[in-house]
């Protein structure tokens, strides 16, 4: 029994004696891919894990984790000493209510070199106001605010920044963003979303950035958003390769530089245009409706996305097209080989339109949606003898259709309309939401019967959210 005892007693200290041999680089790297509470519950293991854990490279503070706010609060002060020597790579903090230690926090995180910030800031009466020290850290590689105030950023220079996301930031003014960017010689991704946090005087957005990659704009009506419009955005990035514009506030859109033919754009905008008024008012004239400076700025931005060789726009910016081009042609879009647009069944007419500048397109991703009775069956025969652009007789090899509701009729005229008049379609992909397999199987067999303008097209049926075809740039 002794014996045995003293056998217990000797492996347990050779295991103590193995974890305590490890170095602390190794201990602090096996800690760092913990979640921070289970960092915490392991350093029982060993003393010098217990003091290790606050050398971690990297801090997920979140308040809601902790039994209260001075717990929390305590925890940061613990972690984020500004006296100490390591470094931090990455530091995440989501506060609510309280904001108090945020400028300590962020300014020992700077003084320990820190590269990524990722701020949230919940249920707050006001924005809290970043520290100076934000500014101009120097090894600050990505910047995430959800809910901060710019008011000190006054003198700014962050040279290793790649990425920049802005969420509901408070601007004192439209020159501290453009600062913001244009200081940021190496900044690649930069997003914006402009919700109910916004200054009054903030009504023009201007992105100049010689090494901007890509860029997401998100300018939209909120519910308890102050914003009722926005002047317009500028865009000045050259080596731009993805754009996504989701805006229906801003009165002009303007791209300084024509995008490269390998750029990718998402574009969802009306340009502050009131498309709604097109529906019981559609027989007014509609050049009322176009000023000349709003004519101006869209055909000035037709023009320089007119290169892209693939495009995604939403319902409204189809329709701004087609009106548009009732008063001006358009620019011819030769290099557009994928487009991904979304339609009403009965606005079929007004994205032709737009395919008659699109000679060369290759892939079509069309997403449908709407009542039964949308597209009466005179006007699609109407449209059929009529609209036929030059890519469905000479490029069109690819149609991939999502039907996400309605009915089985305006379906099946859409898809008809295609398949007689697509000479070298190659192939037609039907993706259905909720579809019964009763429906489907008639479907299939309607699709068999109805004749099709090239004889090499295969038909293919599917459930649409089994596989989006378009691609995520996200």
């Amino acid at each position: 029994m002794v014996e045995r005892e003293k056998e217990k007693q000797a492996c347990s200290k050779g295991k103590e004696d193995r974890i305590s041999q490890l170095p602390d680089p190794l201990i602090c790297h096996i800690l760092s891919h913990l979640p921070l509470k289970e960092a915490v519950k392991t350093s029982v293991i060993s003393t010098r894990w217990r003091s290790l854990w606050l050398w971690l490279p990297r801090l997920e503070l979140t308040c809601w984790k902790f039994p209260n706010s001075n717990a929390f609060m305590s925890f940061g002060d613990t972690f984020l000493d500004s006296n100490r020597v390591s470094y931090i790579d990455n530091l995440k903090v989501t506060i609510d209510k309280d904001a108090s230690h945020l400028t300590s926090w962020i300014d020992a995180a700077v003084k320990r070199k820190v590269k990524h910030i990722d701020l949230s800031c919940h249920r707050l009466n006001s924005c809290p106001e970043l520290p100076t020290s934000t500014y101009t850290c120097e090894t600050l590689v990505s910047l995430k605010l959800d809910r901060a105030d710019l008011a000190n950023a006054k003198i700014v220079f962050l040279p290793c920044l790649k990425t920049l996301h802005l969420e509901s930031i408070s601007y004192p003014n439209e020159a501290i963003f453009e600062r913001l960017v244009s200081s940021c010689p190496v900044l690649e991704e930069l997003v914006m979303d402009v919700k109910s946090v916004f200054d009054d005087n903030a009504i023009h957005f201007r992105v100049f950035s010689r090494s901007l990659k890509k860029l997401k704009i998100n300018i939209r009506k909120c519910r308890y958003s102050s914003i009722s419009s926005c002047s317009g955005v500028v865009i000045d990035a050259p080596l731009l390769r993805f754009l996504s514009i989701n805006d229906d506030l801003s009165e002009s859109l303007v791209v300084i530089n024509k995008m490269h033919p390998d750029a990718k754009l998402d574009i969802s905008s009306s340009f502050d245009f009131g498309l709604n008024f097109f529906g019981p008012f559609a027989k007014l004239d509609i050049s009322t409706f176009f000023d000349i400076s709003k004519r101006n700025s869209i055909r000035g931005f037709l023009s320089q996305i007119s290169k892209v060789k693939d495009m995604k726009i939403c319902r409204d910016t189809v329709k701004l097209i087609y009106h548009y081009s009732k008063l001006e042609s358009l620019p011819q879009f030769g290099y557009l080989s994928c487009l991904n647009a979304t339609i009403l069944y009965s606005e079929l007419k007004e994205l032709l339109t737009f395919l008659n500048s699109c000679p060369n397109l290759k892939s079509l991703i069309l997403v449908c949606y709407g009542s039964c009775d949308a597209m009466p069956f005179e006007e699609i025969n109407q449209i059929s003898l009529s609209y036929k652009p030059e890519c469905l007789l000479s490029s069109l090899e690819f149609i991939d259709f999502e039907f996400r509701c309605g009915g089985y009729v305006p379906l099946m005229k859409i898809v008809r309309y295609f398949l007689e008049n697509t000479a070298i379609l190659k192939k037609l992909t039907l993706r259905l939401a909720n579809c019964p397999i009763r429906v489907k199987s008639t479907v299939k067999e309607e699709l068999h019967r109805m004749s099709r303008c090239s004889s090499e097209c295969e038909i293919v049926v599917t459930d649409w959210y089994l596989i989006r075809s378009f691609n995520d740039f996200l």
